[in-house]
């Protein structure tokens, strides 16, 4: 078990620097950041295991929630703390980039998927902060839609829904995400909601959310007064269709 720490701006770079020599070179050793000027303690202590495997974003949302109630923090006690979440992408850095087997090198994506951002675009792409933040706002049964994949993998839901405010921080238009697109058999995405092809996809439903909120306060509506609003080309993914 470790005590949970903060990123100062110096481990920050420091970070930044690691990840950026380990694309060119796997071999690159990883730097402590787990001392001062680096990093400093948590307060309240929180403490995580380290070692433990996050077999799904989900996985590694439900884990955050438990430490966290446990130490007695909220949701807003950690939200927004950048320093937090690019430390624990840095302690679990093996499991959000693994080792390509192919290739022998890391599976590195961009910086933001590590260093935590201050942009509300990029914030919730973060690999830890991001499905902590949905899976604390909105439980598992509406988030399983957004972080049924490996931690390492981002996804079109998190990319089009979590991180548009407007569409995230609202429950009942979530829900209505999760009717429409979550497979019940297996806690996945129906096939072809992702495509850019298919009628009534995921980008689909965002543009028509954005021209809804011109004429009704779909903020305020329920789940199946959204899903009532929709043309027929969603017909195929209605609930019960």
């Amino acid at each position: 078990m470790i005590a949970v720490r903060i990123m100062s701006p110096e481990g920050e770079e420091r970070f930044r620097n690691y990840i950026h020599n380990l694309r060119a070179d796997p071999s690159t050793l990883r730097p402590d950041l787990n001392e001062e000027p680096f990093s400093s303690e948590f307060s309240p202590r929180v403490l995580i295991d380290e070692t433990n495997v996050l077999s799904s974003k989900m996985r590694l949302a439900e884990y955050l929630q438990e430490c966290f109630k446990r130490a007695g923090l909220r949701r807003e006690d950690v939200f927004g703390r950048r320093g937090l979440w690019t430390w624990l992408a840095y302690i679990w850095f093996d499991q959000l980039a693994p080792i390509k087997s192919n290739t022998g090198m890391r599976a590195i994506t961009e910086d933001a998927k590590y260093i935590c951002s201050s942009d509300y675009r990029d914030y919730y792409r973060h690999l830890v902060a991001g499905p902590y933040m949905i899976y604390s706002l909105h439980g598992p049964d509406n988030s399983r839609i957004f972080l049924y994949n490996p931690v390492y993998e981002h996804n079109d839901f998190i990319e089009q829904f979590a991180s548009r405010q407007f569409i995230i921080s609202h429950r009942n238009i979530v829900e209505a995400i999760s009717w429409l697109y979550l497979n019940p058999v297996n806690n996945e995405p129906r096939r072809g909601a992702q495509s850019r092809n298919r009628p009534g996809n995921i980008r689909r439903f965002v543009r028509l959310i954005q021209q809804f909120e011109l004429t009704y306060d779909v903020y305020t509506m329920s789940p199946d007064q959204i899903l009532d609003l929709l043309p027929a080309e969603f017909n195929e993914w209605r609930p019960g269709r």
